[in-house]
């Protein structure tokens, strides 16, 4: 071989082992995400957390790099969470803090199951498994001018089942609002048709319905099973006084 020709590959040796000392020191000085973190989710799990944000758990991201409110925005589409916290975490964690959004009811819209929580938003469903015990609202005209009141009558007084406990919560089934001069529960136990009033102002409503839904579980316990009364339906409407239409 010539002296040039040494010279030459020598050169192109020491070029080489250069730039890779260059990317070397690169890489060393940068600080890739070797942990994440989930807080916060009740119903979903961290894959589900992962595949909303676009991310796997062994996925290898510069810390430096990272786009905290690209990854905020995309776990923020998923229907079933309220808000979302991304931060990182020294030295090298990525923190994914997640508040969900909790249904209290199953929403009929437009012949369509849909799930609605407290502060009256309406959401998808993704798991139907989590649904099972939830009331369902039915009966309501979107197009119909009382539409709102209504969703706001029916959302209150599931609000006030919810509140006086997990026995009358889970007596209903089923909520109708179709009928303009009243709310129609369907019970669980020995289903049963029961009408309770229409509360416009929910400072009213709270204190109606709960007082309601107190005679609404004793009539349950003393009538219906010990008493073993089987009845067309119960009406609840009118103070001081329940009426009963006894099935023929």
């Amino acid at each position: 071989m010539s002296v040039r020709k040494v010279i030459l590959l020598s050169a192109v040796i020491v070029a080489v082992v250069v730039i890779l000392i260059i990317i070397a020191n690169n890489w060393r000085n940068k600080t890739f995400v070797n942990k994440i973190t989930v807080k916060g989710n009740l119903t979903l799990t961290e894959s589900e957390i992962y595949a909303a944000a676009g991310l796997k758990a062994d996925s290898l991201i510069n810390l430096d790099e990272l786009n905290l409110a690209f990854i905020r925005d995309r776990i923020a589409k998923h229907p079933e969470i309220k808000r979302v916290v991304v931060s990182k975490e020294p030295p090298s964690e990525l923190v994914i803090e997640i508040i969900e959004k909790k249904p209290i009811a199953v929403l009929v819209k437009h012949a369509e199951l849909n799930l609605i929580d407290e502060d009256r938003e309406v959401f998808s469903i993704m798991n139907f498994e989590k649904v099972f015990d939830l009331p369902v609202i039915n009966g309501l005209d979107e197009n119909s001018p009382g539409y709102k009141a209504d969703l706001e009558i029916a959302v209150n007084f599931i609000k006030s089942a919810y509140a006086k406990g997990k026995y009358i919560q889970n007596q209903i089934s089923e909520i109708n609002m179709s009928d303009s001069t009243r709310v129609t529960v369907f019970s669980n136990d020995r289903p049963t048709v029961f009408y309770f009033p229409k509360v416009k102002k929910e400072s009213e409503a709270n204190e109606v319905y709960r007082a309601k839904l107190g005679i609404f579980k004793k009539f349950i316990d003393d009538e219906i099973i010990r008493n073993n009364l089987r009845c067309e339906y119960v009406d609840l409407r009118f103070s001081n006084q329940i009426i009963a239409k006894l099935n023929q």
